[in-house]
């Protein structure tokens, strides 16, 4: 179809715009395209915005989430999230070939598109395109190598560079498409992401099967949690200029374990690094996300916002160099759960700064699991704040008691209440190197089930006094089993008992025992 056909169509539909009007539509549709765009294309896109009718149907367009392979004449529009380099390679006649890959994004999803011989030319003369909204129209479909529908554009197809406010609001932000770090999982393929360097880069060289080899390994962070990154080859010396405090962006990574089960990004050949010049926009602007203690991981580096419940002591304890080690405990919480604090080396110390019901950041952590019971370990690089100034973040509160026979997270202290049913059993054990100590067991009901503890060490003593029917609140007592209806509980170092009513857990003052918390 003319230019001039198309012309008379809207003038015929739009009997409110003149010819001048839609012809200098039709050229600012050419200028932001920036040479991209035929004067048909730009008739016909001009015709699209005002909802013109064009050889008998409206142009059209098909969502990312509704693309199949084989389709031909398929129209495409979508944000790039990523653009590849222009490679160059030979086909199967010995003729040359060129090929650009994009990543295009919309609500509905993201695709890997492949642009051909002049189509790859005329993308990348634009220039960095990363950002832009970008239609791609009369291309085909085939199945790509990781068995998911793959958008290809040949001779016939269209490239528009949409401007920059063109139907933004139907396309999310760029940084919509890339995963915040305390999201990413272990497997994950084909990862974006964007933190700043907070770890100075090492570079390595090393000699594998009389082949050598480089990588450089640094640690970024984004305000939601921290994870080592880790470049091979080509793309560490790429990276050889990268220094603390840069904000590095990254495409194409994969999300492997290293030594300890802990994820790290990988970059292998098919990834895209960038050193951004500037922070972007979104990222000084975004609010730090914690983890909630309910959604605690194995092996997850995470941020934690907590309310200190109890405060522990330092241990000291045998390194594995022959050195000691120190490690201080505390016990903390917010509205989901409790967990206990294991603050190692220098951090130790911060047991004797902090007191009950302060607010503290706990940064770089990594929670664990031992015996059954999952814990989060802060050490080496860990952050420890006092009373932080968070803006627009609710302050935690601690966890509401756990009905017994509800009872199905047997990893972390829990709060608990209930009535003493008939007495407390007292007795001497020997537990470690030959030290006897004292534990006091009791069975608590609260209605919906019913619970065996054992109060180990001075808790046992006071709690010897409890009497049957006095109600108790026990604040950080480990899980341990669940048989037959009745859960198997144990006290720790940290664990607090309260008495709401009756007789017992008396101090040698003989004042009872009623303002723990």
């Amino acid at each position: 179809m003319s230019l001039e056909h198309i012309v008379k169509r809207i003038l015929d539909q739009r009997s409110d715009l003149s010819r001048e009007s839609v012809l200098g539509l039709l050229e600012k549709k050419k200028a932001e395209a920036q040479g991209l765009l035929s004067d048909e294309g730009a008739a016909r896109l001009v015709a699209q915005d005002l909802l013109v009718r064009v050889d008998g149907k409206t142009f059209s367009e098909i969502k990312i989430a509704d693309v199949v392979t084989n389709l031909n004449d398929v129209t495409l529009t979508g944000r790039v999230i990523a653009q590849w380099p222009l490679q160059e390679f030979r086909k199967q006649d010995g003729t040359p070939g060129k090929l650009v890959r994009l990543v295009l994004g919309d609500r509905t999803g993201r695709m890997k598109c492949v642009l051909w011989n002049s189509k790859a030319e005329q993308v990348t003369a634009v220039g960095e395109l990363q950002g832009r909204l970008i239609r791609l129209a009369h291309g085909y479909t085939r199945e790509g190598m990781s068995g998911i529908p793959e958008f290809n554009g040949g001779d016939r197809c269209q490239i528009t560079v949409l401007p920059l406010d063109s139907r933004n609001n139907d396309y999310p932000d760029i940084f919509e498409f890339f995963t915040e770090l305390q999201e990413l999982r272990l497997n994950d393929a084909d990862v974006s992401i964007i933190g700043v360097v907070e770890s100075p880069p090492k570079f390595s060289t090393f000699s594998k099967e009389d082949q050598k080899g480089s990588f450089l390994k640094t640690t970024i962070t984004d305000g939601t949690g921290a994870i080592n990154i880790v470049a091979w080859n080509e793309k560490a010396q790429g990276l050889i200029d990268l220094k603390r405090g840069d904000t590095l962006q990254v495409i194409g990574g994969r999300v492997k374990a290293d030594m300890l089960g802990k994820p790290e990004v990988h970059l292998g050949n098919n990834s895209i690094t960038s050193i951004l010049k500037e922070k972007p926009l979104y990222l000084k602007m975004k609010l730090p996300k914690f983890c909630k203690i309910e959604n605690l991981q194995q092996g997850k580096s995470l941020s934690l916002l907590v309310r200190v419940v109890e405060v522990g002591g330092i241990r000291e304890f045998s390194g594995m160099d022959g050195g000691t080690r120190r490690c201080g405990t505390l016990l903390v919480g917010d509205e989901t759960g409790l967990v206990r604090l294991f603050l190692w080396d220098k951090l130790a110390e911060f047991v004797y700064e902090v007191h009950v019901d302060e607010i503290i950041l706990v940064g770089d952590a990594l929670a664990k699991e031992k015996g059954g019971e999952l814990f989060v370990s802060v050490g080496g690089v860990g952050k420890l704040t006092r009373n932080p100034q968070v803006v627009g973040m609710k302050v935690p509160s601690c966890p509401k008691p756990v009905m017994l026979g509800s009872l199905s997270n047997l990893s972390r202290p829990v709060v608990i209440e209930g009535v003493v049913s008939g007495d407390v059993v007292l007795r001497n054990v020997q537990v470690g190197s030959n030290e006897n100590v004292k534990v006091a067991t009791l069975v608590l009901t609260d209605g919906s089930g019913r619970a065996r503890l054992s109060l180990w060490r001075d808790l046992a003593e006071r709690a010897a006094s409890l009497k049957a029917g006095a109600k108790i609140r026990v604040v950080g007592i480990q899980p341990k089993s669940k048989s037959t209806g009745e859960v198997i509980m144990s006290s720790t170092g940290l664990t607090v008992v309260e008495v709401i009513s009756g007789e017992g857990l008396r101090e040698e003052n003989g004042k009872l025992i009623s303002d723990y918390l």
